[in-house]
Parts: structure tokens; C-alpha cells; sequence
């Protein structure tokens, strides 16, 4: 019989660690704050229309990081088997046309990729 690994970390947990560790540094007063988005989450078809009539943009990043000088950062989260689909490549290709920084990051863990993220952060600070 074969065996088979199966990636069994959600998604959710990977943006949950990163958005621990950036409120973490908030918190010892890094000079930014940010925000988390849930642009994937399972909606009814109601749900699904207010999301988009109220503003939510399909392809939007996982996380954002706002910055002294008005400053943002873009980061899309992937687990080890996660791509970007083609509208969030259209959406972070539009929002660097526009002078905004975009950055995709794929780690093996919730906590490499915390780390991973921690360490782009403090480059763009």
C-alpha cells in the first residue's frame, strides 16, 4: 500500500500566524498597522452580492501593511501547493502599475511563513 502526504494545514492558519506576528510587532510599536482579508470565504449567493456591492474586489492580497508615509504593502499568502489564480494576477499586476508594492509568499508553514513575512516587513520599513 502506498502512502500519501497530504497538506492538511488550512489556508486560514497561515493568515492567521502572519497577522499574530504583525500585531505582535504593532505591538512593540513598529511604526505600521494592519488589516486581513477574507475575500475566499464561502458565501450564499446574497452574501456574495453584498460583498461586491459594498467594495469587495475579487483578487484583493491577503494582507495589508500600512506604512509611515502612506506607504502600502500588498501581501498575498500561498500554502505550499497554493498559486494565484488569474484574477488575483490581473488585481496585484493593476496595483503595481499604480506604484504599489505586491509581494507573494509561499512557505511549508504557518510559522516560516510568519517569519518569512516578518522579515519583508522589516525591509520595508
Amino acid at each position: 500500500m502506498e502512502t500519501r502526504v497530504v497538506d492538511t494545514i488550512p489556508e486560514w492558519r497561515y493568515q492567521a500566524a502572519v497577522i499574530a506576528r504583525l500585531h505582535d510587532m504593532e505591538d512593540r510599536s513598529l511604526p505600521f498597522t494592519c488589516a486581513g482579508d477574507m475575500n475566499r470565504a464561502k458565501r450564499n449567493k446574497r452574501e456574495r452580492m453584498e460583498a461586491k456591492v459594498t467594495g469587495m474586489t475579487a483578487g484583493e492580497a491577503d494582507v495589508r501593511v500600512y506604512m509611515f508615509g502612506g506607504r502600502l504593502l500588498s501581501i498575498e499568502l500561498k500554502t505550499p501547493k497554493g498559486s494565484r489564480s488569474k484574477v488575483q494576477k490581473d488585481r496585484h499586476a493593476k496595483l503595481t502599475h499604480l506604484g504599489f508594492k505586491v509581494v507573494t509568499v509561499k512557505a511549508p508553514t504557518p510559522e516560516e511563513m510568519a517569519d518569512m513575512v516578518e522579515r519583508i516587513v522589516r525591509d520595508h520599513l
